[in-house]
């Protein structure tokens, strides 16, 4: 069922690109802007997010008001939501790379021939970015749903960027603490606003709230995806660290490049010794580590129980979410293609378990 889903999604996000700029002129107006944006949107993706919007809306939809493609035009608004925050989030983190290519500011310096130093690209960014955020509206209008209906998804919509982009301020703030103060509780914090909000709770809420679920199924919804979204971060990070840039579409280490403290390197750093830990602060709060800095650093997190600690965090996570599905009133076909998700990132734990072996 997924994977009949994301070849729509993928095949609708052509044809809105196309609806767009006939509607707007962008092409036109700026062949640069039209570029950019088409070349970032239909990368290639998983589509998790759309995918939970729609299998929420047909697991809890008594009768479908809306035609298939009518329901795969308005889920785009998630994956929208989705490349609008990841844009800003490239920005933020001065990333190079996004699903194996570059980044869109870094994409803008390259077609105009300029160099990153002038900040024009980032400027650019900001505004495509903007743009798509645009789309993501322009896309939910398009479903049919009765007013009362939409008009509560549509909220579910707007709460679920206000609190993503509250995750990412306190995780910016966060930044300027040193690895010693950081604490489990706020990266947990920073997990359940920046990731699971719009990536897990937030589609499952706005899909099931456009077929009218009542607030307990709601707040499952809630829960299941707060589950899935810790998981899924714990496990992301952990990607990043022990996986290879094609699995990621994302440079080798690059969380430890920039600084970011997840709950691997906070458990990592906890449990060296006060020696070891003195050099890991040192070496991880370099603004400029040099690629012998990463592999080190590596190392040490590899040498600790950290990565076990977080294996195991991921897999009880996972199977609170099993049990946390089973309790849904929802549609058994559409719940058990949620589980299937959920075993799809129990596949992934065991390739990165492999890994941290090797």
């Amino acid at each position: 069922m997924t994977g009949k889903l994301k070849k729509d999604i993928d095949r609708e996000i052509k044809v809105f690109l196309a609806d767009i700029d006939k509607k707007y002129g962008l092409r036109r107006i700026s062949p640069l802007l039209s570029y950019g944006i088409n070349d970032f949107l239909m990368r290639p993706g998983k589509r998790i997010r759309p995918i939970l919007f729609i299998l929420a809306y047909k697991g809890y939809s008594e009768k479908s008001n809306i035609p298939r493609r009518e329901l795969i035009r308005t889920s785009l608004s998630i994956e929208f939501l989705h490349d609008f925050l990841l844009i800003h989030d490239d920005i933020i983190d001065r990333s190079e790379l996004r699903r194996g290519r570059l980044a869109l500011h870094k994409l803008f310096d390259q077609k105009l021939g300029i160099s990153s130093a002038a900040g024009i690209g980032i400027g650019l960014g900001i505004v495509a970015g903007d743009i798509v955020y645009a789309f993501a509206i322009e896309s939910f209008l398009a479903c049919g749903e009765t007013p009362m209906k939409k008009e509560k998804a549509l909220k579910e919509l707007i709460g679920t960027t206000i609190l993503t982009g509250t995750g990412e301020f306190i995780d910016i703030t966060g930044g300027l603490k040193s690895i010693d103060r950081i604490s489990r509780k706020e990266i947990f914090d920073i997990y359940a606003l920046k990731t699971a909000k719009y990536t897990f709770e937030g589609p499952m809420r706005i899909g099931a709230a456009l077929a009218g679920a009542k607030t307990p199924e709601l707040n499952k919804l809630s829960r299941l995806g707060g589950i899935l979204g810790r998981a899924f971060q714990v496990l992301d990070d952990m990607l990043d660290i022990f996986m290879s840039s094609k699995n990621t579409g994302k440079p080798v280490l690059s969380d430890l490049s920039e600084l970011k403290k997840t709950l691997l390197v906070r458990e990592a750093y906890h449990r060296l010794d006060k020696a070891s830990a003195r050099i890991f602060k040192r070496l991880f709060e370099k603004k400029k580590k040099t690629k012998h800095d990463l592999e080190r650093l590596k190392k040490m997190i590899t040498g600790t129980e950290a990565p076990r600690y977080c294996l195991n965090m991921v897999n009880a996570l996972l199977d609170e979410a099993g049990k946390a599905i089973s309790k849904l009133k929802m549609k058994k076909e559409q719940k058990r293609a949620i589980a299937s998700l959920v075993e799809d990132l129990r596949t992934k734990t065991g390739e990165v378990e492999q890994s941290v072996r090797d």
